[in-house]
């Protein structure tokens, strides 16, 4: 317990501290929301799948969103190449 004032200025946060502690609480949330993800993931695959490998894929690509058309059409990402295996 803190007895006076005193005892309180040792206990500064500094800004450096508070961007870190955001940052880290930041990525606790998307390690949750990751997890949660896979999660699904692994309980539909669980009854869809025929061998290991397909179910390690769903799980792997859980994270993953379909490529819409408009990101197809979107300028931004239109000349993105999507299949980076397929570099030269």
């Amino acid at each position: 317990l803190l007895r006076d004032n005193t005892d309180m200025d040792n206990w500064k946060i500094t800004a450096e501290e508070l961007i870190r502690l955001r940052e880290s609480c930041l990525q606790c949330i998307r390690d949750g929301e990751l997890y949660e993800l896979r999660n699904d993931a692994k309980l539909r695959a669980v009854y869809s799948t025929q061998n290991y490998e397909e179910f390690k894929n769903i799980v792997d690509a859980a994270h993953l969103r379909p490529v819409t058309k408009g990101d197809k059409a979107n300028f931004k990402t239109k000349n993105r190449l999507w299949n980076s295996a397929a570099r030269d």
